[in-house]
């Protein structure tokens, strides 16, 4: 009899641990699903992240930085929605997140196994939060190049996208060391305007070509996502002559209609007049203009020398003190690779926006108007690494000053999100 006691222990034992480890397994599910699970090269495809927890809370706070080969990964314009899910008989509650690719060869693309920081908050009388680490599983998608489509570069596949451009100034009659700008508007449906990739200018011949910063934008309409990206080019002309600035051909997937599409954006003739005679006479007149200018300069600080340098100084000392001011010693430090050095700005420009009797707090910042992982992006002393945190702040601050033209609540309030 004691031995056949001692078997059935023998056999209850493992099998209770067992069934413990697996339920404590699954006191956390974390998942990863992508929508559509075949898709065009440059067409959007959605990483949708699950996090639960069973007779609790969960949600993701922190996503480290991923790369993943042969596509754009971006996250979404949002805070998570919420989940509520029964499985087996067990209550979970958690959040779902958003992420959107791009891929931009064709084949299966892998997601890698990305590093989460999961918070998880139980319910009851014993109630607590911690944080866990945890990664997302690894995710498969085949991208397909649409027929056609083979060595286009940054190929869009979406079922709308319009281009646009104009001219400053519009007219074709220019003179020697006169400039002309050239401005293009790329707008799509279901894109964001990061995965536009920059427009290639080739350079002309006594033509200088300044291409200026470009600027992207993603607008959310009740759940329709519209990417901008707007880019500008500017030719100063360097001798007389007829040019002939090229046209601009783009090429998209109508994911729609299954037809590969073109736009041409048309070039524009210059006829430039003017040469060593005319130039020499504009810059005489230069030199005269500039000669009154000075003379008129000189007189008025001789006689408001004392008001001016004490207006001059107050103007100095504002401008510094400015919202902006404190910010462009954010982008100055990035450039040069020292975190220690940026990290010290942004605490300064957080002080300076802070409205809050709290103190400023780099992490409550970024969880409400920017990425997370922003805020681990200085990983060490480079250029590279400092830069992409500015960009992500930069891009944070941008929906700070609009939630700020709102009328939006400090951002120390707690979100409701979680």
């Amino acid at each position: 009899m004691r031995n056949k006691l001692i078997a059935c222990v023998v056999l209850i034992v493992p099998w209770f641990i067992t069934s413990e480890c697996a339920r404590a397994a699954e006191d956390i599910i974390l998942r990863a699903t992508v929508t559509p699970e075949e898709a065009w090269v440059g067409q959007k495809v959605v990483l949708h992240v699950d996090v639960l927890a069973r007779d609790g809370w969960a949600q993701i706070r922190k996503v480290a930085d991923a790369e993943v080969d042969g596509a754009y990964l971006l996250r979404l314009e949002s805070q998570g929605t919420r989940l509520g899910e029964t499985i087996e008989g067990d209550s979970y509650t958690g959040q779902r997140y958003e992420f959107m690719l791009f891929p931009q060869r064709g084949g299966t693309l892998t997601l890698p196994s990305i590093p989460v920081d999961v918070e998880i908050r139980t319910w009851g009388a014993e109630s607590d939060s911690r944080i866990q680490r945890l990664s997302l599983p690894l995710v498969e998608f085949v991208a397909r190049t649409p027929p056609g489509a083979e060595g286009i570069r940054g190929l869009i596949s979406t079922s709308k996208l319009t281009a646009t451009q104009d001219w400053e100034p519009e007219t074709e009659s220019l003179v020697v060391g006169d400039a002309i700008r050239r401005r293009i508007t790329l707008r799509a449906e279901d894109v964001s305007g990061m995965a536009f990739a920059p427009t290639l200018h080739n350079e002309m011949e006594n033509l200088g070509m300044y291409p200026g910063e470009p600027t992207v934008e993603d607008n959310f309409a009740r759940g329709d996502l519209t990417g901008t990206r707007i880019e500008t080019v500017t030719y100063v002309v360097e001798r007389a002559g007829d040019f002939e600035l090229p046209s601009i051909e783009l090429s998209w997937w109508n994911i729609d209609t299954q037809e590969l599409q073109h736009i041409v954006l048309p070039g524009f003739t210059l006829q430039v007049t003017g040469g060593p005679a005319v130039a020499s006479q504009l810059n005489e007149r230069r030199s005269w203009s500039v000669l009154i200018v000075l003379l008129v300069v000189v007189v008025v600080l001789l006689v408001f020398a004392g008001r001016l340098l004490t207006g001059w100084t107050a103007w100095h000392q504002a401008r510094n003190e400015t919202e902006a001011a404190f910010f462009r010693r954010i982008r100055r430090s990035a450039r040069t690779g020292d975190k220690d050095a940026v990290l010290r700005d942004t605490m300064r420009w957080l002080d300076r926006i802070n409205d809050d009797s709290q103190a400023a707090r780099l992490d409550l910042f970024m969880q409400k108007y920017g990425e997370s992982r922003a805020s681990d992006a200085v990983l060490d002393q480079s250029e590279s690494s400092t830069m992409a945190y500015f960009s992500s702040l930069a891009v944070a601050r941008k929906r700070w000053q609009q939630a700020q033209h709102g009328g939006g609540a400090s951002y120390f309030l707690p979100d409701l999100n979680g």
